[in-house]
């Protein structure tokens, strides 16, 4: 059986998981107020609401970052950019089709 001390440290290590997961949560819905208001604006210009040149840029920015920590791969960080700005997209077409 681990030592109490040894638990106790796992429980801290996976509440201050549990805390930067909350975080990321609302930086995602935060995102996505964002975004929609992106797309407000966008309307209002008579622009498209898709704009495939800026889903590149953002997935890029998030490899870029991967490149500078070292921390995480590229492949995850663009993955999660990737699976970000697609729903993103779906999201923004859809409002438009109300």
């Amino acid at each position: 059986m681990p030592p109490p001390e040894g638990i106790a440290r796992l429980q801290e290590i996976r509440r201050k998981i549990d805390e930067i997961d909350d975080a990321i949560v609302a930086l995602l819905i935060k995102r996505m107020e964002y975004a929609m208001q992106a797309r407000a604006e966008k309307l209002r210009l008579n622009l498209p609401v898709t704009d495939s040149e800026r889903e590149r840029e953002v997935i890029e920015r998030w490899r870029a970052h991967a490149r500078e920590d070292n921390q995480v791969s590229e492949d995850l960080m663009q993955r999660i950019a990737e699976l970000v700005t697609e729903y993103t997209r779906k999201k923004e077409l859809a409002e438009a089709d109300k």
